[in-house]
């Protein structure tokens, strides 16, 4: 049975009017703290100070961002303008879907696909797809040691590598043809955390390390765009830090910003950048990045904020790079201005254009699994076995929410 919106609209009507409150009547003044204190925020040395005495072993808990390693770190309140392009460049844009494994099929399996949309940015040449989906329905993939079906966090964490695989497969391939940068765009962030529920999580993590180390030796400038990272609050966290004195850094919540709850990144670089402007280069402090930077300092991931701008709209999103990109400033100018070139190819929606076009070509539609499921049933009955793709509880749950009847005579 349907919503009935009749029941809900008074409730709506009520909740617009409490709008301006739930939506925070304290948000601007908080903004104005938050852009005062990056205004005057203090030099590198001092920041460095700080950052050292957070990571002492008297203090815990600071999760926040962190200047680079010097001779790589730039200013707390740096705004770079959008540079120039370069004359030509190459970009291979990745992202994933995949099919859950269900226990009313006959035979367990679960799928990911791997859509890529290779860009030749600067020279006449159509742009290229890629898809690999894969099929898993071996006992060893989709079931755990004590028989269960595996977990949708462990097939996430799968489609997470291969996506990682590919996109370093693809760039090995191109990177001898490949004249100027070559670059790697990946829709999400890069500090992988697999659980440890996640079937073979260890070796998850080293499959992830290898994509990652194929693609520093390809030369790639990878990128790990967020779009819209409103739970972000490490710079937040940052000023917060930087407002403390010593003592109260010691027996402060460093996690816990009252003067400035309620704002985020997003918030602060809006009203801080210009459209194509990006921020600082910064590190976040924390234990998985501790823990990618002890596999070599090339693996640390930095990330900046930039302001992507269609024309008709902008959006705040946080670009993450490995630490063999964030070291040299022309790779990163090169990912900073191709990112916000790409936000501008899309009419009114500031978004990459190459990483849209990965998602059409991984994304798997519910039309899709019943095609795929219906394809699995011919091949069972091809071999003698009957199917029985649906329990008679999931049929009748399909009658109940589908959109047509069906009719038995």
């Amino acid at each position: 049975m349907a919503l009935e919106f009749s029941k809900v609209i008074d409730q709506v009507s009520k909740l617009g009017g409490m709008a301006h409150i739930l939506l925070d009547q304290y948000a601007g003044s908080r903004l104005e703290i938050a852009l005062e204190r990056f205004r005057r925020a203090p030099d590198l040395r001092v920041i460095h100070e700080r950052i050292e005495l957070a990571r002492s072993p008297e203090v815990s808990g600071y999760r926040g961002a962190a200047p680079l390693d010097p001779g790589h770190d730039e200013p707390l309140n740096l705004v770079r303008d959008c540079p120039p392009l370069p004359d030509r460049a190459t970009l291979i844009a990745a992202d994933g879907s995949q099919i859950y494994p269900s226990d009313q099929s006959a035979i367990h399996y679960f799928l990911i696909n791997v859509g890529m949309f290779i860009y030749h940015h600067g020279v006449d040449r159509a742009p290229e797809t890629v898809t690999v989906p894969r099929l898993y329905y071996h006992r060893d993939h989709v079931h755990d040691k004590a028989g269960r079906i595996v977990n949708n966090r462990t097939v996430d964490a799968m489609r997470t590598v291969r996506e990682m695989e590919q996109l370093a497969d693809r760039a090995q391939l191109l990177a001898p043809e490949t004249v100027g940068p070559l670059v790697g765009l990946y829709d999400n962030h890069l500090l992988m955390s697999i659980p440890p529920d996640v079937r073979d999580h260890k070796k998850l993590e080293r499959r992830y390390f290898d994509a990652l180390r194929g693609l520093r030796e390809s030369g790639v400038l990878l990128g790990g765009y967020v779009d819209n990272p409103t739970r972000s609050r490490m710079v937040l966290r940052l000023l917060h830090l930087l407002h403390l004195t010593e003592d109260e850094v010691r027996t402060s919540d460093l996690g816990y910003t009252r003067e400035l709850e309620s704002l985020n990144d997003a918030q602060l670089f809006n009203a801080i950048l210009e459209p194509g402007q990006r921020s600082a280069l910064m590190a976040q402090n924390s234990p998985r990045n501790l823990a990618y930077r002890k596999r070599g300092k090339d693996f640390e991931i930095a990330f900046f904020y930039v302001k992507a701008s269609s024309g008709y709209q902008d959006t705040i999103a946080r670009v993450d790079l490995p630490m063999w990109v964030a070291a040299d400033k022309t790779r990163v100018d090169h990912l900073h201005a191709l990112i916000v070139h790409q936000a501008t190819m899309q009419g009114r929606n500031p978004y990459p254009y190459a990483l849209t076009r990965a998602d059409e070509l991984a994304v798997v539609s519910s039309r899709d699994k019943s095609r795929l499921d219906e394809l699995i049933a011919v091949e069972l009955r091809r071999q003698g076995i009957d199917p029985r793709v649906f329990s008679a509880k999931l049929q009748g749950k399909r009658l109940a929410r589908g959109d047509k009847r069906v009719h038995e005579l």
